[in-house]
């Protein structure tokens, strides 16, 4: 094949005056590949006209303590494009982290790199889970930073002295930024894009990054009110999250409160105040639906999605399935597989 794509390419360089934005990424073992292409992404974008890739305005390097690839959490490797050295080169170092119970332990070279940043007056930003490696150093004692709802217990067990916040994408404090991650990692690099290279550099990337409407159908099932996702209090919000994530154990309310940061007591008053429910009847729901998917799009038999559901065994799971759908799992199978829906 002979395509011609060579129309795409730039016609002229813009002249060169030095990067308005230098950041230097430094990655964990085990860091999650999605937040790092969402905020390496979101500045390729604001760099350049199109989405050529040259570092115009803003300039970034992936840092390690050798050329090893470091493994992301999906497996991945990738190879760092400098070596630690001068903080000072950056005007940013992020600290950008991952899975937190891998056992993969955080190079000492790591905590002396950002270290040094730390002395020489360099801003260092914590990442997905890199805030961890910053309260590691104490350098949050008594300040907000901003991390994932399924993390802020370990912040509070491990550094009371910090505020874990849950419900904001950046929060800046006593000079340290701390994001979350995942899609966050865009409002993170917004953020700096827009203080160092203006809002037409911001608006550019944002443009080419929601040309698709992809974002659309994520809002959608973020409002979708049967999830529990649309209440105002943040402590409900994110106990629904919890419950999702921890569909297939048999962990208890009171474990989901204490991750929230609440009482099983309080938990239950607010729910009941904003999903008109309790929170063990709701997660009771949520894993019969998930059942009722199970029973409907796979082979699996119904005691094993009893277990993976989360259900003490097929017989309760039955109980509640009989109650919920006026039917059991094997006759909801049946009658769907008779006429051929599945």
């Amino acid at each position: 094949m002979n395509a011609d794509y060579s129309f795409l390419s730039p016609v002229r360089t813009p002249a060169s005056t030095g990067s308005l934005l230098r950041v230097g990424i430094v990655p964990t073992p085990q860091f999650t590949l999605m937040s790092l292409a969402c905020f390496v992404e979101f500045l390729r974008l604001s760099s350049d006209e199109s989405d050529f890739s040259r570092q115009i305005y803003c300039s970034w390097e992936l840092l390690g303590s050798s050329y090893d690839p470091i493994s992301a959490s999906c497996g991945f490797g990738l190879t760092p494009t400098q070596l630690y050295g001068d903080p000072s080169a950056f005007d940013f170092i992020v600290v950008h982290g991952g899975v937190m119970h891998s056992g993969r332990e955080v190079p000492a070279e790591l905590y002396n790199f950002v270290r040094l940043a730390v002395d020489q007056g360099v801003p260092v930003i914590g990442l997905c889970s890199g805030q961890f490696v910053l309260a590691e150093l104490g350098l949050l004692k008594g300040l907000r930073c901003a991390v994932h709802f399924s993390l802020a217990e370990a912040m509070r067990r491990n550094f009371p002295d910090v505020t874990p916040v849950t419900d904001l994408p950046v929060v800046s404090d006593g000079g340290y930024i701390t994001c979350p991650g995942g899609l966050a990692a865009v409002n993170l690099a917004m953020h700096l894009v827009t203080n160092f290279c203006g809002n037409s550099r911001t608006r550019k990337a944002l443009h080419y990054l929601m040309a698709g409407r992809g974002f659309d159908e994520i809002q959608q099932m973020q409002e979708d009110p049967e999830l529990g996702l649309k209440c105002l209090d943040q402590r409900v919000m994110n106990a629904v999250g919890l419950m999702r994530q921890m569909t297939f154990d048999r962990s208890s309310v009171a474990m989901v409160a204490q991750g929230v940061g609440t009482t099983e007591r309080e938990l239950t008053r607010l729910f009941r105040k904003h999903l008109k429910t309790s929170p063990g009847d709701y997660w009771r729901s949520m894993r019969i639906k998930t059942a009722r998917w199970m029973v409907l799009n796979t082979n699996r038999s119904i005691t094993q999605i009893a277990h993976d559901c989360g259900f003490t065994d097929s017989s309760h799971m039955i109980l509640w399935f009989n109650r919920s759908f006026g039917m059991t799992p094997s006759k909801l199978r049946r009658s769907y597989s008779d006429v051929g829906v599945s």
